[in-house]
């Protein structure tokens, strides 16, 4: 048995310097992103975990600044 590719989550900063997150499958399509842009980069990883309750089928990547 074959266990599925986890999707990623990529926290990153906008055109702004805000905080934002993108979900995508291992095949790059988007299943989910964040409505809202963040002050800090802490309050996107609890955004994350808020609306992806599922931490088993996907890793954060966070890019760097």
């Amino acid at each position: 048995m074959t266990v599925p590719a986890p999707d990623t989550i990529r926290i990153y900063r906008d055109s702004l310097g805000e905080w934002r997150w993108i979900r995508r499958t291992p095949a790059g399509a988007t299943v989910s992103e964040s409505r809202t842009a963040h002050t800090a980069r802490a309050a996107a990883r609890i955004d994350v975990a808020h609306h992806n309750p599922d931490p088993a089928t996907y890793l954060v990547e966070i890019a760097r600044t």
